[in-house]
């Protein structure tokens, strides 16, 4: 999945990716959402999810 702020606009949080995971994974990714908006250190590490990480 891509989880994280975009790159290109400060105001957008990207939260999408999941496939058939969806449901299973929608409290997580809620959670990981609320805390980048709240500008909180998240519960595990977003890096690996991050949007720009296949932006050339």
């Amino acid at each position: 999945p891509y989880i994280g702020r975009s790159k290109s606009m400060d105001n957008l949080i990207i939260a999408t990716g999941h496939g058939m995971m969806g449901l299973g994974l929608g409290p997580a990714t809620g959670l990981l959402v609320s805390q980048i908006i709240g500008e909180k250190t998240t519960a595990v590490s977003v890096d690996a999810f991050q949007p720009s990480r296949f932006a050339s």
